[in-house]
């Protein structure tokens, strides 16, 4: 059975996570890593697991499941359901918090299966996604009592994060009220709070720039090793950076789909006919380039939108999309290809979520 087939290439993804927990590791910061973009892979789990990392974090309980195989840790990154209660404390060891009636229902849950359940709690220093606001102080400083009190329940620390809905950055200035919070915090509660984790991979850019805030020891980073970019000025990284010094040379172009030729011939670059709308009901303007040399391939938009492919051969250029065939322009190409013959593509994150995710697109690893 034909699908279009994406290939991992696992020994890159290896030797980024390596690099990147040696060069955390020597800020003093603690790295949790993000699996959620492949939809539970357990194959890219392992590679990252191999790179060093230990704990593994996924959005949704039911890919958790699946990567405890790996013997790894296990983190929940998505605040849980109180309908799933059951199901965190038996695959995650560690969740994403910031609502008491959770956290209660963690502490009875994990009473019930004799076990410890570590509580990340969340504050939101401005970029209005999840967590206590930063503002709300005595809120925050409940919590953190509550969570002291509850049994079966621990602290495994305060997280915040960036970017990912209010496009808010992480700063000098949010990092260090960020740690004023917790260190107000330890002088209230009399506890001691292990852990600051202070964003994601866009908290990279901080100490790329070496105004990384002391005192900040921990992130969740999943698109640091993923593809080598540093997400805040969005360019591919030519080296992970330790006091001034290149250490090693980021990989990139990790991701990889391939996808068959099902058509090819030449037709004209404007329709013939009275135009309405496309299959997506979006109307669509042409220019007129005459008459053009052109392949149809076996995967469409339900499979990996075209906005977040790049062909490999830049002689190929992305004509358009249906929901099941993808159109390009190989005239100026100058391989020789024909019907049976493979098109390849580089994804970005958008692109490896969508294939990951899409139970048309059949996975391949290199090693």
């Amino acid at each position: 059975m034909y699908m279009p087939t994406l290939e991992i290439d696992l020994k890159k993804l290896t030797e980024n996570a390596r690099m990147e927990k040696a060069i955390l590791s020597g800020h003093g910061i603690e790295v949790m890593a993000v699996n959620k973009v492949f939809d539970g892979c357990i194959e890219t789990a392992q590679a990252v697991l191999a790179g060093g990392i230990n704990v593994i974090a996924e959005s949704r309980t039911y890919n958790l499941k699946k990567i405890r195989a790996t013997g790894c840790t296990t983190c929940l990154l998505r605040s849980p359901c109180l309908s799933e209660i059951e199901d965190v404390v038996r695959y995650a060891d560690i969740s994403l918090n910031s609502e008491p009636v959770v956290m209660r229902a963690l502490s009875d849950e994990a009473r019930r299966q004799g076990k410890i359940h570590q509580v990340l709690l969340m504050i939101d220093m401005g970029d209005l996604r999840e967590g206590i606001w930063f503002s709300h102080y005595e809120q925050i400083l409940a919590a953190v009592k509550l969570i002291e009190a509850l049994p079966g329940v621990t602290l495994y620390g305060l997280g915040t994060n960036f970017n990912c809905y209010g496009t808010v950055l992480p700063t000098v200035k949010n990092g260090e009220d960020f740690l004023a919070i917790a260190n107000r915090l330890e002088a209230d509660s009399g506890m001691s709070i292990k852990r600051l984790s202070a964003g994601n991979c866009t908290s990279y850019h901080l100490l790329d720039k070496g105004i990384w805030p002391a005192g900040l020891n921990h992130l969740r980073i999943g698109g640091l090793h993923e593809f080598g970019i540093e997400y805040v000025e969005m360019k591919y990284l030519d080296a992970f950076h330790h006091s001034d010094k290149d250490v090693s040379k980021a990989c990139s172009d990790l991701y990889v789909l391939h996808a068959e030729i099902i058509e090819l011939n030449s037709k004209p670059t404007v329709p013939v006919g009275e135009l309405g709308v496309d299959a997506f009901l979006q109307p669509k303007s042409f220019v007129d380039h005459g008459t053009r040399k052109r392949a149809l391939l076996a995967f469409g938009r339900q499979d990996v939108p075209v906005e977040n492919c790049v062909p490999c051969d830049e002689a190929i250029t992305i004509l358009g999309q249906t929901s099941d065939h993808t159109l390009v322009d190989i005239e100026e190409s100058q391989q020789t290809l024909k019907v049976g013959d493979v098109i390849c593509f580089e994804l970005d994150y958008t692109g490896l979520l969508m294939a990951c995710q899409t139970r048309g697109v059949q996975r391949r690893f290199k090693f």
